[in-house]
């Protein structure tokens, strides 16, 4: 028996879907035209119902997916929104972004998140590569690296520092009336030497905190003496809280309150404290602006202002998509705040109590 002749033709494909199926993919499969599947995915009047029925379950079977950015190129603009952070990791700005995904996805849109590292740099790389992708609107913390850019831009929680950016608006909580709230709460515990640690002058958030600081001592007629301010370190870190509240037990005599405008500031204000043997709050009081995780379990538990960073992750993405539909001037919001006590400031209890400042927005000019 003569062995059968081996053939030289190519072994036969076995039939699969494409990886990314296209239009033409989707006309192959229905037998008409790319364009004719083109205008019934487009909800054009000008394919049958029948027709487009047909072809979107095609479309469905091979797993197709509308090419966005195609579509932003043809529209001007993507479903998504940009937003930028320093550190992506950080508690604040995990319930921003929580807050605005939640708000953007009822509307359809789409976050994609940019992380600095507090590099300048970083944020202008960042800056580019959104508005390469056309996206809707940009959410920024900015690190100092802003540049003006055709999306709208909605700053938090404070603005860059330099002259005002023309259409730009911001979302942050109420600064000084936090601290009108902390400075207002020590004196009822009787103190008169108040010690603050606050960031750098230029960026907003300091020198707002800084300013409700120094309005609330004029209002209780106290005269602070300027070595227990110290402000001026770039690094909101804890290390930076450390240093300040070192320099601030070294003073002849020392403040009996410590007032830290940061989160990290004040947990590097209880761990200086704590090194050196002080008591708190029999020996120094110790309140601060945001409320780090676990504040209430930490011996002993922090008073501070508190707010709603998802809040302003909210408001921030309302501001974007009011943008989009209908371009209006930039409005700043301001979110209400909370001075939640606790034994750090000397009272005896935990409790809670509510500011009477309620959230206001304003243009801003």
């Amino acid at each position: 028996m003569k062995p059968s002749a081996k053939s030289d033709a190519p072994p036969q494909a076995t039939s699969s879907p494409p990886v990314h199926p296209t239009l033409d993919d989707i006309a192959a499969a229905v037998g008409m035209s790319a364009s004719t599947v083109s205008r019934a995915m487009s909800g054009s009047p000008l394919v049958r119902e029948q027709t487009r029925a047909r072809i979107l379950d095609a479309a469905k079977t091979l797993g197709f997916e509308p090419d966005r950015i195609a579509s932003s190129l043809s529209t001007g603009s993507s479903a998504f929104v940009g937003m930028v952070v320093p550190d992506a990791g950080d508690a604040f700005y995990a319930h921003v972004l929580r807050g605005a995904r939640r708000e953007l996805e009822r509307s359809g849109y789409h976050v994609l998140l940019m992380e600095t590292d507090h590099d300048p740099q970083r944020e202008r790389d960042a800056l580019r590569t959104l508005i390469a992708h056309r996206v809707a609107g940009i959410l920024l913390a900015t690190a100092g690296g802003y540049e003006p850019c055709r999306a709208p831009v909605v700053f938090f929680p404070h603005m860059p520092p330099g002259p005002e950016i023309p259409g730009a608006g911001l979302v942050a909580s109420a600064n000084a009336h936090g601290m009108d709230l902390l400075v207002e709460h020590l004196r009822w515990h009787g103190h008169t030497r108040i010690g603050y640690i606050g960031g750098e002058a230029g960026r907003s958030t300091a020198d707002e905190r800084y300013e409700g600081f120094r309005s609330a001592l004029a209002r209780e007629w106290l005269a602070v003496p300027g070595e227990y301010i110290r402000r001026g370190d770039p690094a909101w870190t804890p290390e930076a809280g450390e240093r300040a509240t070192r320099e601030l037990l070294a003073l002849d005599p020392p403040p009996t309150a410590i007032v830290a405008s940061t989160d990290w500031f004040l947990i590097g204000a209880l761990r200086a404290l704590r090194a050196a043997g002080t008591r708190v709050p029999q020996d120094i009081a110790l309140v601060g602006f945001d409320d780090p995780p676990f504040s209430d379990l930490i011996d002993p538990p922090l008073t501070v202002i508190s707010f709603d960073a998802g809040e302003i992750g909210a408001k921030g993405a309302e501001l974007i998509l009011r943008q989009v539909s209908d371009p209006s001037p930039p409005v700043e919001v301001r979110l209400p705040v909370k001075l939640i006590v606790r034994r750090s400031c000397g009272c005896a209890e935990q409790t809670a109590r509510a500011a009477d400042f309620m959230p206001t927005t304003s243009e801003l000019t």
